[in-house]
């Protein structure tokens, strides 16, 4: 059960999370909270050049760029807009705080892609899936802040493969499909060891292992599930670092080839190999006292 807030501090807007925070990053501002936030006093609208300015956002302790979008009257919408625009960064985290209402979201743009309506698609889903989540706005007038609070949300039913897949290749991949946008490179943060077996589409990559003891890290690249690559212990006994802690890894786009792929990693092994000591006395400025155990670095 959720108690009610008591540390509001400014006027508030309970918005329900729907699919306008996910898809293109607008939040449209009801005019009663326009007025309420002095939004017209603050921004004043000079003609062309002056329809976004720019804010910050607060969202659990960490400040986002974002913009106030204003939008003239038309002859098919009378009456001014205004408009929250985030930027990715932020998207992602919303998506991390929300992941109930994010894989709702895709649930939903994969019907439309079936046929359906989008109004349609929303309320079956809605209604196949029924529940609500709020984001808590509000607007610090004087420092054109906004603040973020995520403070009703649904427990994710599976909260461990909730908290995995939110960020991974395969959801990352759906999200490329339903946009049109496969040509993006999907980067991952590093993680430990034990995460591998969670990880989801992670095929066509270049990957980073480091060794946290014994200071030491490796890059390589494969064609084939990370997994699946990184099962083989002979493998990365072979490569000169058996007792990795931690793994990162960049997934390309499916127009990248094999042929492109090592090309890729050798770029990156020459790049590493100036920052670090290694394997092939390269000249290095030696950021850190990690050693890249790559054996193959092209001059």
């Amino acid at each position: 059960m959720t108690i009610e807030r008591f540390d509001i501090k400014h006027t508030m807007w309970r918005k329900k999370v729907d699919n306008s925070i996910f898809s293109s990053g607008h939040i449209v501002i009801p005019k009663a909270y326009v007025k309420q936030w002095k939004i017209p006093s603050k921004f004043q609208d000079n003609g062309k050049n002056a329809e976004m300015w720019p804010v910050q956002i607060r969202f659990n302790s960490k400040l986002y760029e974002g913009k106030v979008f204003y939008r003239p009257p038309t002859k098919a919408r009378p009456s001014v807009q205004h408009k929250i625009l985030i930027h990715d960064n932020l998207i992602e985290d919303l998506k991390r705080a929300f992941p109930m209402s994010h894989i709702r979201w895709l649930e939903v743009e994969l019907r439309k892609q079936d046929g359906k309506k989008a109004a349609q698609a929303s309320q079956e889903t809605e209604r196949e899936t029924p529940f609500w989540e709020f984001l808590d706005i509000e607007f610090d007038h004087e420092n054109k802040l906004f603040i973020f609070t995520d403070y009703f949300k649904q427990d994710p039913y599976f909260p461990e493969v909730f908290k995995h897949l939110i960020g991974s290749p395969k959801v990352k991949q759906i999200e490329g499909s339903i946009f049109n946008n496969f040509e993006n490179i999907i980067n991952q943060d590093w993680k430990e060891k034990h995460h591998l077996t969670t990880e989801l589409g992670a095929k066509n990559v270049i990957y980073f292992l480091l060794d946290e003891k014994n200071k030491l890290i490796y890059v390589g690249e494969t064609g084939q599930d990370l997994k699946i690559r990184l099962s083989d212990k002979e493998h990365y006994k072979n490569a000169g670092i058996p007792n990795w802690t931690h793994y990162r890894f960049e997934v390309l786009p499916v127009s990248i080839g094999t042929k492109a792929r090592k090309e890729i990693e050798n770029m990156t092994i020459r790049a590493y190999a100036t920052l670090f000591s290694n394997t092939k006395d390269v000249k290095s400025i030696k950021i850190s006292n990690y050693k890249l155990v790559n054996r193959k670095i092209k001059n």
